[in-house]
C-alpha cells in the first residue's frame, strides 16, 4: 500500500463512523499529544538498560506499536484537513536540515548540543 491509499483508508474509516466533523486541528492535535503521552509512558522512568530491554519483550513491543500507530493517524488526518501533502514538506525539510546540519560539520555531534551552540 503506498501514501496516498492509507491516507484514503483512514479517510474512509472515520467518515464511515462519522468521526470527520470532529476532526478539527486544534482537536486533532490534542488527541496527538495524548497519544504521544502514551507512547512516553511506557518508557518514563526506566534506565538505560530498561529502555533497551522494551525492545526485545514481545508486550511491549506491541504496545509500542500501536501507538507509533495512533500517532501516525492522528499525523496523516491533521494533515489532509490541514491540507498539506506530508510526503513534499517532509521531503523539503529533509533538504534544508542537509543545508542547515552539514555533514562535514557536525558528523557525530549530538543534537542537543548542536542546538545549545545555535541557540535554537
Amino acid at each position: 500500500m503506498n501514501f496516498d491509499e492509507l491516507q484514503q483508508k483512514i479517510k474512509d474509516f472515520n467518515k464511515e463512523r462519522d468521526w470527520d466533523k470532529y476532526h478539527n486541528s486544534k482537536d486533532l492535535i490534542l488527541a496527538l499529544m495524548s497519544e504521544v503521552g502514551e507512547l512516553a509512558e511506557i518508557y518514563k522512568w526506566l534506565n538505560k538498560s530498561e529502555v533497551e530491554e522494551i525492545q526485545t519483550n514481545p508486550e511491549k513491543k506491541k504496545l509500542i506499536e500501536e501507538e507509533l500507530a495512533d500517532i501516525f493517524n492522528y499525523i496523516i488526518v491533521l494533515s489532509y484537513k490541514l491540507d498539506i501533502d506530508l510526503l513534499k514538506v517532509t521531503q523539503d525539510k529533509l533538504e534544508k536540515n542537509k543545508l542547515k546540519y552539514p555533514t562535514d560539520k557536525i558528523k557525530g555531534i549530538h543534537s542537543n548540543f548542536i542546538q545549545g551552540i545555535k541557540g535554537n
